[in-house]
């Protein structure tokens, strides 16, 4: 496993310990690679998970798809919780600590609802190359106690996509997915219209080709944003199928994106 590569020291523990000791765990829930790693190494430790996913205008449906799936072939209960964050000014205005404000209004409807159903721990999917220097949302999770199983671990990014394809996950190659909001301009209002802006682009859209073909769904191609996004639409979908031709074809939708998670 690699070692704890950024950010302050933090409890040193083998994955298998932590399950071990905590024998009912609420997981914050993506549907990404650390996570999905997380929900399914729990199953098969005896450990009585469940997944909480908070759906909100910053992600695209299909992350929503893919966590009903993985939840859904490691037999894992799944809660969807709905939120409204352009209703959130600290969010919405944008400001440089927006992750901040951001994690913690995701994390601390995760703890209500979790605690509502009976769960004391909370863990999310970081892992040991996480740089807290580039991620505000540390510190949300530290003021709300979560814990991060995987980093404890010095699990890496590698370390966690291997252990993954040794589970047959078919997250274990997905590559990371940033909010929506990333892609709004620092200091511009976040709202439906930049918001559908920010899914339109390049680099969203070669997103959702690295996506697609990552996981498996016999696409291969940029799914159209509409589609994935129809939450951010001008009009209402058509009941026509996809088209087959990649959808971003001529707005560089192939050339490589960030790997932001």
């Amino acid at each position: 496993m690699g070692k704890i590569e950024n950010g302050p020291d933090v409890d040193v523990e083998s994955l298998d310990a932590f399950f071990a000791r905590t024998p009912r765990l609420a997981v914050a829930f993506s549907g990404g690679t650390d996570s999905s790693y997380l929900v399914a190494a729990a199953k098969r430790a005896g450990v009585e998970v469940r997944a909480y996913l908070v759906r909100s205008a910053f992600q695209p449906p299909c992350e929503t798809a893919d966590a009903e799936r993985l939840a859904a072939e490691q037999g894992a209960e799944l809660t969807v919780v709905d939120v409204d964050v352009l209703e959130r000014d600290e969010i919405c205005e944008n400001t440089p600590d927006r992750c901040y404000f951001c994690k913690r209004f995701i994390f601390s409807t995760i703890r209500e609802r979790m605690e509502a159903d009976g769960f004391d721990v909370l863990a999310d999917g970081m892992n040991a190359t996480d740089d807290p220097e580039r991620r505000p949302g540390f510190r949300a999770l530290a003021e709300l106690g979560v814990v991060s199983p995987l980093r404890r671990a010095g699990m890496s990014k590698d370390d966690v996509r291997a252990a993954s394809r040794e589970l047959g996950l078919f997250t274990a190659g997905k590559p990371s997915f940033s909010c929506f909001a990333v892609y709004v301009e620092p200091g511009e209002r976040i709202t439906t219209e930049s918001l559908r802006a920010a899914a339109r682009t390049p680099e969203v859209a070669a997103k959702f080709i690295a996506r697609n073909a990552a996981v498996g769904n016999g696409l291969g191609e940029a799914c159209p944003a509409d589609r994935n996004v129809p939450h951010l639409m001008d009009e209402p979908l058509s009941d026509e199928p996809p088209s087959s031709e990649p959808a971003f074809a001529d707005a560089g939708a192939n050339e490589g994106a960030e790997e932001d998670r």
